[in-house]
C-alpha cells in the first residue's frame, strides 16, 4: 500500500464517524437540560440570600435608629395610636414626612444625608431577584408625588409613632417586607414605601368597602410573595430576618398575623 494511502487509512480509523459525533452531541444536549435548572437554581439561592441579607442589614439599622431615638421607630405619619381604625378609609394619609428608608440612611453607611433620590445608589437598597428596584414611574407616573422607591417596605403600624415597648413580641412581628414591582393580573407594580395590613379582606362583612385596594392579597397586593420560588424575605421588629411562605405571616382563616403590634388588638374596625 502507497504511504499516503496507509496514513489517509490510519487517520479514517482513529476519526469520528457521523453517528458517534450526533450522539455526543445528543450526550451533551442532555447533560445541558439536567445541569442549566440547576445552575439557575443555585443562582436564584445566591440572589435570595443577598436579599435576605439586605434585609437583615436594613432591620439592623433600624435597630441602631430606635436604640438613638428612645425606643421610637422612625416615623412619616403624624402621631396616632390607632392607625388601622383612623386611617381604614386612607384619610389620615397625610402630611407625610418621606420616606422611611431615608432616614435610616445615616445607618446604612451613606453618612448624614436623608435624601431620598440617593436611595438608588445603595445596593443595600436592590433585592437582586427584583427586576425593577427603583422604579421611577411609581413617583413620577403611577403614583405621582410618591416616595422614592425600593425593593422593601415597611409594615404601616410603625410610621404613625410606633414606641418599640407596644410591639408584644418584636420577634415575632414582621416590619419590612418586599414590594412587588411587577404587574401582576394587570394591576400596576405597587409604588408606596409602605404597606397597610388593614387594608385588607380580614372582616367579612366589611371586606374593604370603606378602604384602598386590599394591600394583603397574595398576588395583586403590596408584597412581593412569591419572589423567591414560593416564599419571600421578611424583617421582624427586633432586627433578623428570614425566608417565609406569605400563609405563614398571614393567614385570617388560621388566625396567622405577623404583622399587627398587638395581634388581636386591631381586629375590630
Amino acid at each position: 500500500m502507497h504511504r499516503s494511502q496507509m496514513i489517509r487509512s490510519s487517520f479514517l480509523s482513529r476519526a469520528f464517524t457521523l453517528i458517534e459525533l450526533l450522539v455526543v452531541i445528543a450526550i451533551i444536549a442532555i447533560l445541558a437540560a439536567i445541569l442549566f435548572p440547576v445552575f439557575s437554581q443555585a443562582k436564584e439561592a445566591a440572589k435570595s440570600t443577598a436579599c435576605l441579607s439586605n434585609a437583615r442589614q436594613i432591620g439592623l439599622a433600624t435597630q441602631l435608629y430606635v436604640a438613638d431615638y428612645d425606643d421610637a421607630y422612625p416615623q412619616s405619619k403624624s402621631t396616632d395610636a390607632n392607625p388601622q381604625i383612623d386611617d381604614y378609609d386612607g384619610s389620615i394619609e397625610n402630611p407625610d414626612n418621606g420616606s422611611i428608608f431615608a432616614k435610616l440612611l445615616p445607618y446604612t453607611g451613606h453618612g448624614s444625608s436623608t435624601a431620598e433620590d440617593v436611595m438608588y445608589q445603595q445596593h443595600l437598597f436592590a433585592c437582586p431577584s427584583d427586576p425593577n428596584p427603583f422604579d421611577l414611574n411609581c413617583p413620577d407616573v403611577l403614583n405621582i408625588g410618591g416616595p422614592h422607591v425600593i425593593s422593601y417596605l415597611i409594615n404601616g403600624y410603625y410610621v404613625w409613632g410606633l414606641n418599640e415597648t407596644e410591639i408584644a413580641s418584636p420577634a415575632n412581628v414582621i416590619e419590612y417586607a418586599e414590594r412587588r414591582s411587577v404587574t401582576a393580573d394587570n394591576v400596576p407594580p405597587y409604588c408606596d414605601d409602605i404597606y397597610h395590613p388593614w387594608f385588607n379582606n380580614l372582616n367579612p362583612n366589611l371586606g374593604n368597602a370603606n378602604g384602598v385596594d386590599n394591600e394583603m392579597d397574595p398576588t395583586v397586593g403590596a408584597m412581593a410573595t412569591t419572589r423567591h420560588n414560593t416564599g419571600a424575605n421578611y424583617t421582624f421588629a427586633d432586627g433578623h430576618a428570614r425566608h417565609m411562605v406569605f400563609s405563614s405571616t398571614w393567614s385570617p382563616t388560621a388566625n396567622v398575623d405577623l404583622y399587627s403590634p398587638n395581634p388581636g388588638v386591631q381586629k375590630d374596625f
